[in-house]
């Protein structure tokens, strides 16, 4: 018994060296006062999730010429986003000029609803951009 004891007695006396030791190295500061901030607190820090950063959406400010612009300009429009913008560039490649809002309604995904929604933001040209015209003859 008398080892036991002696070995409680010396885990006792670490335990009370150790508490001392932590409050003077981390909880205390230089001066001896209690530290406002204690090392625990960049930990705790690090470990609260943090705000997703959104980064805000460019705004359409003007009509856009539906015949000439690029996709990424196309999934400003309300309503338009990454697929039905490639839909529209695909029917524009494929020879597809749009003159008139119904033009509009022939694309898939496109609808009447839509196509009023879309109307005050786009510009409809009558002629294709690569056409510049009827041809000249040289005399």
């Amino acid at each position: 018994m008398p080892g036991r004891q002696l070995l409680g007695m010396f885990l006792v006396l670490a335990l009370l060296a150790a508490g001392r030791v932590i409050r003077h190295r981390m909880l205390l500061g230089p001066e001896g006062r209690w530290r406002s901030e204690l090392w625990l607190d960049g930990l705790l820090a690090a470990a609260t999730p943090v705000a997703e950063v959104r980064v805000a959406r460019p705004v359409l400010t003007t009509p856009l010429p539906i015949n000439t612009c690029p996709v990424d300009s196309l999934t400003l429009l309300p309503g338009v986003g990454t697929v039905l913008a490639g839909r529209i560039a695909a029917a524009r490649t494929a020879g597809m000029v749009f003159r008139a809002p119904r033009d509009l309604s022939r694309i898939k995904g496109i609808g009447p609803i839509l196509t009023d929604r879309l109307t005050p933001h786009v510009i409809f040209a009558a002629s294709h951009p690569d056409k510049s015209g009827p041809a000249q003859e040289s005399r």
